[in-house]
């Protein structure tokens, strides 16, 4: 059998695991049901970025940046930049709900988490008593898909691991093995009347993540209420030659330094149910 051959008859094989395939068909329908109950939940997040060298070292520290939840009248959700590390006024931090909608987006991870458990390649690869856990390999097949979210997901090699009981997502962690995430955007500058041409995506190949969910528990212990969010998020992403800038909520950053090689980013959310006196913090 020629390598070719060999090769796609072990990616046919990788394929064929009917349990698996069936687990993550419902850890989608769970993940996507999960966004009914939203409503019910506030959040604050705070991220970190920074710029390391090839040895890890940290070489250049950007602002941090602090976010909340915001609800228009018409139930339309979005985050909010409420806190600047570098003193930088928040853009419309005291304008109406609408405003501030208008100005920014929903928080979400840079790639389609729906897309990735849809994917195949996956195997079941062990078992808890509250977990299972599944390995899912890129899928050549998928990544010259039209749309950009299949597309990403199919380049992503990722462990995932599910809830027993429901199915849902509590932990993935992967690499983008391709280079199907690789994308351009337009920035829109705030405060500054800038006008930037496209900038490359900096999630793309090479980049390794984790994205980690927590339950969050009605006070009433009323299920219908609870929500899976995320709560941790860790990046790690390449960095070229010819990046000379960083852009994010808004603002855009020099970079300073010749030695970067990679941009790290940390996310933690913290989620307060409405009318709920305390507050619960994952870290």
């Amino acid at each position: 059998m020629k390598p070719v051959l060999l090769i796609l008859a072990v990616l046919s094989l990788r394929a064929a695991d009917p349990e698996a395939d069936a687990l993550l068909a419902k850890s989608v329908a769970a993940f996507e049901s999960n966004f009914a109950n939203e409503k019910n939940w506030n959040w604050t997040t705070s991220e970190k970025r920074q710029l390391a060298d090839r040895y890890s070292k940290p070489v250049q520290t950007f602002p941090d940046v602090r976010s909340e939840s915001v609800i228009t009248s018409n139930g339309r959700r979005c985050n909010a930049v409420t806190f600047w590390g570098d003193g930088h006024q928040p853009y419309l931090k005291d304008a109406p709900p609408e405003e501030r909608c208008l100005a920014y987006n929903a928080l979400t991870v840079p790639f389609s988490v729906s897309e990735l458990l849809r994917g195949g390649n996956a195997k079941i690869t062990s078992r808890a008593h509250d977990t299972v856990t599944l390995s899912l390999a890129p899928d050549k097949n998928r990544q010259k898909d039209k749309s950009y979210g299949v597309r990403c997901a199919a380049s992503i090699e990722a462990t995932v691991r599910l809830d027993a009981a429901t199915s849902f997502p509590l932990r993935i962690e992967g690499r983008v093995a391709d280079s199907g995430c690789n994308s351009n955007f337009v920035p829109v500058m705030q405060d500054t009347p800038i006008d930037r041409g496209p900038m490359a995506s900096n999630f793309r190949k090479g980049s390794t993540f984790r994205v980690v969910w927590s339950l969050q528990k009605d006070r009433f212990e009323n299920p219908a209420n609870s929500f899976w969010m995320i709560t941790e998020q860790h990046y790690d992403q390449p960095v070229n030659d010819e990046m000379t800038v960083l852009y994010y909520w808004g603002r855009q950053f020099r970079i300073r330094t010749a030695r970067a090689n990679r941009l790290i980013k940390d996310v933690t959310t913290a989620a307060q149910e409405f009318g709920a006196g305390s507050q619960i913090t994952f870290k």
